[in-house]
């Protein structure tokens, strides 16, 4: 009797401690949007290179991480108000530089302005798109950018939503990544062409919260180096050339 009750002790402390562990460690949150090949949804889960990339250092570290694709805007918005909670694939501006933590990069790209059409318009440069309707999307960093250049923008919630609007002429050229931008375009069976690219390469992040716990932070960044210098990230990528 004496052992039983020794037993049901410790398996009620064994219970508690658990429970108490749940809670103070919590899923870390890892959000994400639409923007193949980097992330996107597939037969309910949620694929792609920089997802991969992710999945696999979690698995490495063990840690308990749940993934979710949300519009963008709400991404940057969740992460900034919870300190276990990072977004992807964002780039890394001085703008941004401050208010996050961060960890990569991921991969990088250019910013490419695209039309339906081979020869037009015929632009030398992103900034000779002054006069044209160029689409690209809310709370993102390259839509920043090229306003910063001086060239207006039409921003939409999701990146997809601009094919559409070039199909429909309801803009001139599409803002997007030169990576994804042909890619998301071909998984709508567009074909879309080149005119203006910029000299400037932006470099993609996991972006973190201000306090997100600074081990995993340093632990992260490891992993993914290490993933990247040992052929790990390069077989990814060639699964979505």
């Amino acid at each position: 009797m004496v052992r039983c009750s020794l037993c049901l002790l410790l398996s009620i402390f064994t219970v508690i401690a658990h429970s108490e562990t749940q809670t103070d460690n919590p899923p870390l949150r890892f959000y994400t949007e639409e923007y193949a090949p980097f992330s996107f949804s597939n037969d309910g889960d949620i694929v792609g290179i920089n997802t991969e990339l992710l999945k696999l250092t979690a698995e490495k570290l063990d840690l308990d991480v749940k993934f979710m694709i949300v519009p963008w805007g709400r991404a940057q918005l969740a992460t900034r108000q919870n300190d276990r909670t990072c977004f992807f694939s964002g780039a890394r501006t001085p703008e941004r530089e401050d208010i996050y933590q961060w960890v990569g990069p991921l991969t990088r790209e250019r910013i490419i302005l695209y039309s339906l059409t081979p020869d037009s318009p015929e632009l030398e440069t992103i900034e000779g798109a002054r006069d044209y309707r160029v689409g690209g999307q809310i709370a993102d960093a390259y839509s920043g950018w090229v306003e910063a250049q001086g060239v207006p923008v039409d921003p939409v919630t999701e990146v997809a939503d601009n094919l559409a609007k070039l199909k429909w002429e309801r803009i001139d050229l599409w803002l997007a990544g030169s990576i994804a931008g042909p890619y998301i375009a071909s998984q709508h069976d567009m074909e879309i062409y080149p005119q203006a690219e910029s000299d400037e390469v932006f470099e993609l992040w996991l972006v973190c919260n201000q306090d997100f716990p600074s081990e995993l932070l340093r632990a992260l960044n490891e992993t993914v180096e290490t993933f990247k210098h040992d052929g790990t990230l390069e077989k990814i990528q060639a699964r979505y050339q």
